[in-house]
């Protein structure tokens, strides 16, 4: 179990990397003189799907390097897998027992 968690933290910290390198991209030229790139609707969407604590309204109070991003996305999904590794274990118990 220790292991699946390990993966759902993984795969939090790559989905936080994918966004820094989605975001650094698409901010380039505003960093070198050219104009700011606006978000749309479905990215502002997907971000707060897949960044658990951008829901906390972190996002838009206190500005966070792309380090301790990681790490925040790392940890929530390390304990959404908890939640559900917990309930997979359960339900795999309990259908073991139930199908006798």
């Amino acid at each position: 179990m220790r292991r699946r968690i390990g993966l759902w933290a993984l795969a939090g910290a790559a989905v936080a990397f994918c966004w820094f390198l989605y975001f650094t991209w698409a901010n380039y030229g505003a960093y070198h003189g050219g104009s700011a790139f606006v978000y749309g609707s479905a990215t502002r969407a997907l971000v707060n799907i897949t960044i658990p604590f951008a829901l906390a309204g972190l996002h838009n109070h206190y500005a966070i390097t792309w380090y301790v991003s990681l790490i925040l996305n790392a940890a929530s999904y390390a304990c959404i897998g908890l939640a559900v590794e917990g309930l997979r274990l359960t339900f795999r118990s309990s259908f073991a027992r139930w199908r006798h």
